[in-house]
């Protein structure tokens, strides 16, 4: 399962995760990790989505001109690509989860490597 997290930072500093996890994450993510960081941090990760698998799709050129009159070809979908998704161990790793609450690491995951 993909869950999605958005790092709820505004504009330019806005990123969004993509976190291929089982399905308990979800449930330490929000029973354990949330509560212990809870004021600690500025800008909150929230998960805001979840997905079996995730696509993103290319938006069609922009153009002024009008469309030509005469077509032979048909307009075909925009090409897609599988967004890049991270496994919950790498993401639990990264930076965006660098926490640390009263000199202690933030909670550990069961499926964290020691």
């Amino acid at each position: 399962m993909i869950y999605i997290l958005d790092n709820g930072h505004p504009y330019s500093a806005h990123a969004l995760y993509f976190v291929d996890a089982p399905a308990d994450f979800e449930e330490w993510w929000n029973g354990v990790y949330r509560p212990w960081v809870d004021g600690a941090e500025e800008y909150a990760l929230m998960i805001v989505g979840v997905a079996d698998e995730i696509e993103s799709r290319e938006p069609p050129p922009h153009t002024l001109a009008p469309p030509p009159r005469f077509s032979l070809r048909m307009a075909e979908d925009p090409p897609s690509h599988a967004l890049s998704t991270m496994p919950v161990v790498k993401f639990l790793e990264s930076r965006a989860l660098e926490q640390k609450r009263d000199g202690k690491p933030r909670p550990r995951y069961r499926l964290e490597e020691p």
